[in-house]
């Protein structure tokens, strides 16, 4: 399995390397930007949380790539034909986007830690605002393999297990949207801890309803 999931990561990497360089560009840009309005523009912890979301979304935005270049490409026939079983393949199909997120991390905390060093301070909201961000696109990135084998379990004439995929979406959209509300109606100092423990639940949530469903699958060329 692990030799998969270097495979993957080495045939995406152009993608990878060519997001990670667009996001880098408009980090510089916006910086100038911001150079360029002083004290008109955002504050600076928010400024911060703006160049370091840019890098986290780069990674997590080539997820959602590989999830439609999957599908296009024939990949999981090509993964088959060796050693894996359903379930391995399984794993690297949820653990890429993990490795993804990682990168976005490590991006956006390099990029954070050198604002630091710069202007001699290191805001919470910052890590705050990069954290959501990156939170709700990696909680995404599962969510859409999540829907992508509740519509292969349905086309595959798997009904129950359609049933318990469309269900888990909708479970975790509803917890979402109860959280947020919750957050925005009760301000405090658990909000942000509040909104990054929710997606977490639910990214980890339906990482195993997915590698659940795809071990069940009849049908591996869509």
């Amino acid at each position: 399995m692990w030799h998969a999931l270097r495979a993957e990561l080495a045939y995406f990497r152009p993608w990878l390397i060519g997001g990670m360089g667009l996001a880098l560009g408009v980090v510089i840009i916006v910086s100038v930007v911001f150079f360029a309005v002083g004290d008109d523009g955002p504050p600076g912890h928010a400024a911060a949380g703006i160049r370091g979301m840019f890098l986290i979304m780069a990674p997590m935005i080539v997820g959602f790539i590989i999830q439609t270049l999957r599908s296009e490409e024939r990949r999981t026939r090509l993964l088959l034909a060796g050693p894996l079983t359903p379930r391995q393949l399984a794993g690297v199909m949820v653990l890429l986007p993990v490795i993804l997120f990682a990168i976005g991390v490590l991006a956006a905390a390099l990029v954070i830690s050198a604002d630091a060093l710069v202007t001699g301070k290191l805001a919470l909201e910052s890590l705050h605002i990069v954290g959501y961000v990156g939170g709700m696109l990696f909680m995404g990135t599962m969510i859409g393999l999540l829907v992508q084998e509740a519509t292969a379990a349905h086309r595959q004439r798997r009904l129950l297990a359609a049933a318990a995929g469309w269900a888990s979406f909708v479970v975790a959209m509803l917890f979402l949207a109860a959280l947020t509300a919750a957050v925005v109606f009760l301000q405090g100092p658990m909000s942000w801890p509040s909104l990054h423990l929710g997606n977490l639940i639910v990214a980890l949530a339906t990482m195993v309803a997915t590698v659940a469903m795809y071990t069940g699958r009849t049908d591996f060329t869509r």
